[in-house]
């Protein structure tokens, strides 16, 4: 692993930040498995649109046969967003990677855990004698370049790739014809640096695929990445519904070719017709997410995420590779954070984990942000966590997310309410 010994240790002056970057990967990852949905319907032609039409008459559609392109061995797959100009003719050349995830899949398990790598973080790209960020290396070499600087730099092997263009979602909806949405309150923000621009009015309406993209990032208000989060939710719901539709369904395979021109990859469309099926399987609430440990430091002209490397080693051997410890010598400590109306849930968790051996402490919040277990110690075994979430039903439906930007004692932390 290289190690960047001369990085500044600079105190995050926003702690929220990391909040972002957790909460960014589900809109990642859904965004991404949409358009795998997207091209595995190439791969099944006319008997994928013929099943469409047969469940939008109401009727049952043959059920399709899971059969995982997995090898015994773990895989890891590099999927990154790259975000373009409209009038870009090169969608994969000179464009900086906008989202970095790593999305590991246990193949014996089903277990899936996405790690979020912060744009912002700064390594040495391959290749290059100097540190820069992170998502320069797609800029410099593409896809080739930025795996090797994500193995050398962290250690992780890296065994397929999904790019995919922030035009591939856009030109799909705009061939579909746009997309009815009931926006929830009047939306105005525009961020030239991002080339994000939102005008949207409250309301019934149907949005082109740039609205729709505006809407499901804008963040601008009190709520910021729980009310996206929610808009995302509803983006979801509201494109389900329009696929059930017989005049949407004619329009998809021109759909189809139109998008698949924004995704690049090294997976045949059989391995992606199949994760595309895998994908529709998975409870959400069962995948693990993570944020590369580090902090942001803003010194001098230009900002960087700088990479704790020893958690984050910490991180990848228990998050990705299993190699945390799964008997501590020391009680596991939970501490449990709950808004008045779930007290009676806070209770019977803490009754039940202490059953099981944990040291448990309670704290009573006017407000959370979050409905989540957030893994604290990173150098646990993920069974253990799993092994809670199984035998406890209150645990059960919360996502599980590996976070330890604070130094902190206790193992585990567990929200309930926001």
């Amino acid at each position: 692993m290289v190690r960047l010994e001369d990085r500044p240790r600079q105190r995050a002056r926003y702690y929220r930040r990391k909040n972002n970057e957790i909460s960014s990967f589900s809109k990642s990852f859904c965004a991404t498995f949409l358009v795998i949905l997207i091209i595995a319907g190439a791969i099944y032609g006319r008997d994928f649109f013929r099943d469409l039409y047969l469940i939008a008459m109401g009727q049952k559609a043959p059920k399709l046969e899971l059969q995982l392109p997995f090898s015994q061995k773990r895989q890891n797959i590099l999927i990154m967003g790259v975000d373009v100009n409209h009038d870009s003719k090169e969608l994969f050349k000179r464009n900086r990677s906008d989202t970095i995830l790593v999305v590991s899949i246990e193949p014996a398990t089903k277990d899936v855990n996405i790690l979020s790598i912060p744009r912002d973080s700064k390594v040495y790209i391959a290749g290059k004698d100097e540190p820069d960020k992170i998502n320069h290396a797609f800029a410099y070499g593409g896809i080739r370049c930025s795996i090797r600087t994500i193995e050398e730099s962290f250690g992780i092997k890296i065994n397929h790739y999904l790019v995919v263009s922030n035009k591939a979602l856009i030109d799909f909806i705009d061939a579909i014809g746009g997309l009815e949405i009931d926006v929830e309150k009047n939306m105005h923000y525009h961020d030239y640096s991002g080339k994000l621009h939102v005008d949207l009015d409250k309301g019934l309406q149907t949005l082109t695929g740039k609205q729709v993209e505006g809407y499901v990032r804008f963040r601008k208000d009190a709520l910021g990445d729980i009310g996206r989060i929610k808009r995302q939710q509803n983006f979801y719901h509201a494109l389900s519904n329009a696929l059930k539709q017989p005049s949407v369904l004619v329009k998809l395979p021109d759909a189809i070719k139109i998008a698949s021109k924004s995704i690049k990859t090294d997976m045949s469309f059989y391995e992606l017709s199949q994760y595309a099926l895998f994908a529709k399987s998975l409870d959400s609430s069962d995948i693990q997410a993570a944020t590369l440990p580090g902090e942001p430091s803003e010194t001098g002209i230009i900002s960087y995420w700088i990479v704790d490397y020893d958690k984050t080693q910490a991180l990848i051997n228990s998050f990705i590779y299993r190699e945390g410890k799964a008997t501590p010598e020391d009680p596991i400590e939970v501490y449990i954070a709950y808004t008045a109306p779930h007290e009676t849930e806070a209770m019977s968790a803490k009754t039940q984990l202490e059953e099981m051996g944990a040291i448990v402490k309670l704290f009573e919040k006017d407000k959370l942000a979050s409905e989540q277990i957030t893994v604290n110690n990173l150098k646990l075994s993920s069974s253990i966590i799993k092994n809670y979430k199984r035998h406890i039903p209150e645990l059960k439906n919360k996502q599980i997310v590996y976070d330890n930007f604070e130094n902190n004692s206790r193992d585990y932390t567990i929200f309930f309410g926001n």
